[in-house]
């Protein structure tokens, strides 16, 4: 609908299949959904990104139809729910995360630092709570655990809260194997960024939304047409992406660092960007094409066996 446009990039290990699909949702003020889920055929060990929403609860007046749960000017109509487990069992346990509905909730662990980013993000009053709750259940006789993670944030007025829910993703794999392979979860999470044509677009079409053209954007040749209208905004947003990455891209690093536990920021000397690789090895090395060796050898040299490879340094404090 965007011209084929790549709208993420994130690292996959070898061997592993990876799945990708843009879903348009031009009912909903979140308009997409980027589904991304990343597996390990060996060991079963899944890691995937959950669906978003934005919500708002009022008092309806007197004459006014808003069932809980409908569309309410992009939003869904819900009352705010504080408790994680509760979010989790209404939200996408009905149909994302339905193999937890039997499932045992372990541990519940807050995440101070990505809640503190959400309301930076949000740029205005509200308060906000990030967590991650670990599951246990059975599949196909064995034991499984999975961590689901995720922040909500509420801004209350008078008489009106909106509240939304972001940063949302999950990992599962055999009982134990999440402990064993932090690392190479965490890289996975901390590597999926979108291309600054994707976000330049996706933020064009928040506003197409709010002028009230939802019908135009369910219209898959009339939303391109309409795009094509706004070409020149698109490419001077996309200059905007640029530059606040470029502005912000240690503060992330920073974030990430703290949140994603068992990775180290390095500097990629081809693409000139910092990467996030886990903390297993003790040297790295990458060539043209993006593909990562890891060693912990010392003295190796890849390019022994044929050029082109260049070696990761960390980062700078």
């Amino acid at each position: 609908m965007v011209g084929g446009s790549v709208a993420l990039t994130y690292l996959v290990p070898a061997g592993w299949q990876s799945f990708g699909r843009v879903e348009w949702l031009p009912q909903w003020q979140r308009l997409v959904d980027l589904q991304t889920r990343v597996s390990d055929p060996q060991t079963g060990l899944t890691v995937e990104w959950l669906p978003l929403q934005d919500f708002i609860w009022f008092v309806a007046p007197v004459g006014l139809e808003a069932p809980v749960g409908s569309n309410y000017q992009g939003k869904a109509y819900v009352p705010p729910v504080f408790d994680p487990a509760q979010f989790v069992a209404d939200f996408w346990m009905p149909s994302t995360l339905a193999h937890l509905s039997s499932a045992t909730l372990v541990s519940t662990r807050q995440v101070p630092t990505v809640a503190d980013e959400f309301k930076r993000a949000f740029g205005g009053p509200a308060d906000a709570t990030a967590f991650v709750l670990r599951y246990a259940y059975t599949q196909n006789g064995q034991p499984w655990e999975e961590d689901v993670s995720f922040a909500l944030l509420y801004a209350a007025g008078a008489e009106i809260t909106s509240w939304f829910v972001n940063f949302a993703y999950t990992a599962r794999a055999p009982a134990g194997q999440l402990d064993r392979d932090g690392g190479v979860v965490s890289t996975i999470f901390s590597s999926r960024v979108t291309s600054p044509e994707w976000e330049a677009t996706f933020r064009l079409t928040q506003q197409l939304f709010t002028q009230g053209i939802q019908q135009q954007m369910a219209d898959t040749v009339a939303f391109g047409q309409l795009l094509a209208q706004h070409r020149a905004e698109t490419q001077a947003l996309q200059q905007q992406v640029t530059q606040e990455r470029l502005d912000s891209q240690d503060r992330i690093a920073d974030l990430r660092g703290e949140v994603l536990s068992g990775v180290q920021t390095f500097v990629d000397p081809i693409n000139q960007t910092y990467v996030q690789l886990p903390q297993n090895w003790s040297t790295y090395w990458v060539n043209a094409q993006g593909d990562y060796i890891a060693t912990d050898q010392p003295g190796f040299d890849p390019n022994s066996q044929g050029g082109g490879w260049q070696r990761l340094q960390p980062r700078a404090p």
